[in-house]
């Protein structure tokens, strides 16, 4: 980790401090609204229910570091319990159902919680059954009464502040997965100084405070949304407004109902909104500054056509579990084919391969190095933590940063598949495509894809004498994998590519997909 990451740090504040201050300053402005359930929680309401909490699991004998795992999609409930744990002090762990099916007993172990909070309807039992701690329903929260699971529980308990923060800054505050990069997914750790640190660079960058409205419809088990729409606003005192999940059709309308001010999307949202328009413009959300853009590298192409077609402006940013939030244009002052300049915590600089650094404009790896938004380390399988480097974050990416300070990506180091904003470990597949008797070995890649940017392709090459066909392999598959990770395409090879050392060559692979799969004009591309 970072020197400075170690270092006092005596201008962060604590969640218990943020929460209190709200509730002083602003307790009838809305911290958060489900457009879902059509239900709001205020600052005031919710500085009640995270004292009532606090109390909750102080009875239960929880403190600094002690781990609160949250099982559950968006809500305003998940949302209050995650702001909760933090105003007391304990380790909120997060986890994407969905996408980490495959793993989650694995990462309940590791995690061993004391308390597990769970949405009951997601086929939970069976990980809840054998995890640690007491298994609580989260439940819904009604400010008029009726409150059920969790929320009917702590009334039982105070709402007045008379619980101080349990925990220091460099205490454990949350423990994320990400969605499924490694075939043994690694928790990351922030410290709470970390997240405040992060949620405020946030809030810096995109401009908001009290009054504002933000739009997020991305999953708060994922770390780009806690930052951006929940972390942000929890810090400078703006209203997330949320949805489930993203829909096409009702995307604009949502923002133009509620007057948002600063949307968030994802490429994917980007390009799905590109290939099928919806009759909006700017002119038809008034209120609206900007759009950014994160977890994937955003074409330059789509960038234009998007503002082109519909007015509204892309800002970008950039970051990663382990280096935090780490580059953003400011606010509307984007300038396309750039992430954006470093965040006002950030370090960012970039090395050649014998680790020196190099010049503006020098192409090499790069590092992220603020130390106060890089996380702690990861939390492993076996539950043991492994601390990061002490030189920063090396991001994987290549890129370079130019004469204006602004970084630009224009490669990869590593072989991640970026499929829609979600990271996917293409060993992860090959594991599960081995394990059909008939396979002597697997080599996925990633290819262009007009709408997710990247799919999953798959190359096998059978033993000899066996031959099973593409929906034999696409049945193997399905049996352990989430169809956002499935191949869309299987093709059989005699043998796979070898590097010299013997090793298989996705290189390779990528250029036979290139040989036989021509680039799409950009006429098609609007097409697709």
């Amino acid at each position: 980790m970072n020197k400075t990451a170690t270092e006092p740090r005596a201008d962060a504040k604590s969640f218990h401090q943020v929460l209190a201050g709200h509730a002083r300053t602003q307790p009838e402005n809305v911290f958060v609204h489900c457009v879902d359930q059509d239900k709001s929680l205020t600052y005031g309401a919710l500085y009640a229910l995270s004292n009532r909490f606090a109390g909750f699991l102080k009875e239960r004998g929880l403190g600094a570091n002690d781990r609160v795992l949250l099982l559950a999609e968006n809500s305003v409930e998940n949302l209050a319990v995650f702001a909760a744990t933090l105003r007391y002090g304990a380790t909120l762990a997060t986890v994407h159902v969905e996408m980490n099916q495959a793993h989650l007993a694995e990462i309940v172990a590791a995690i061993a919680p004391r308390i597990v909070l769970y949405q009951e309807g997601l086929g939970l039992e069976e990980v809840i059954e054998g995890a640690e701690g007491e298994a609580v329903p989260l439940g819904d929260w009604n400010a008029d009464g009726g409150s059920t699971g969790l929320f009917a529980e702590i009334e039982n308990f105070s709402e007045e502040d008379t619980i101080e923060s349990c925990a220091g800054p460099d205490d454990f505050g949350v423990i994320f997965y990400t969605s499924g990069t490694v075939a043994k997914p690694k928790g990351v750790i922030q410290t709470h100084a970390t997240a405040w640190y992060n949620y405020d660079a946030t809030a810096d960058y995109l401009g908001i405070g009290p009054g504002d409205r933000v739009f997020d419809c991305r999953s708060y088990s994922w770390l780009s949304a806690q930052h951006m729409s929940f972390g942000a606003p929890l810090v400078s005192g703006a209203t997330c407004i949320m949805a489930k999940h993203f829909s096409r059709s009702r995307y604009f309308g949502w923002l133009k109902d509620y007057d948002i001010n600063v949307g968030f999307v994802v490429p994917t949202i980007v390009n799905m909104l590109l290939n099928q328009p919806v009759p909006m413009s700017a002119k038809d959300l008034p209120h609206l500054r900007f759009l950014t853009s994160s977890s994937a590298p955003l074409l330059e192409e789509q960038w234009r056509a998007f503002e082109g077609l519909y007015g509204i402006k892309l800002a970008q940013s950039a970051g990663s579990s382990e280096g935090g939030n780490s580059a953003a244009h400011r606010g509307a002052d984007r300038k396309i084919g750039t992430i954006g300049p470093a965040l006002k915590y950030q370090d960012i600089f970039v090395i050649d391969g014998e680790g020196n650094r190099l010049k503006q404009g020098e192409t090499g790896e790069i590092i992220f190095a603020g130390g106060k938004q890089q996380a702690y380390g990861y939390l492993m399988p076996d539950g043991s933590i492994e601390r990061l480097p002490v030189d920063g974050h090396h991001s994987g990416d290549i890129g370079f940063i130019d004469a204006d300070g602004h970084l630009h990506i224009t490669g990869r180091v590593k072989e991640l598949i970026i499929r829609g904003g979600m990271n996917i470990a293409p060993l992860e597949i090959d594991s599960v495509l081995v394990r059909h008797p008939a396979v002597a070995e697997a080599g996925t890649i990633g290819v262009p894809h007009p709408i997710y940017g990247e799919e999953v392709v798959a190359y096998v090459a059978c033993l000899d004498g066996l031959s099973p066909s593409t929906a034999e392999m696409l049945n193997h598959c399905r049996s352990a994998l989430p169809e956002a990770k499935m191949p869309k395409e299987i093709i059989f090879l005699e043998s796979l590519p070898k590097n010299p050392r013997g090793k298989l060559d996705r290189g390779a692979l990528a250029e036979l997909w290139k040989r036989d799969h021509p680039p799409m004009s950009q006429e098609g591309l609007q097409r697709a």
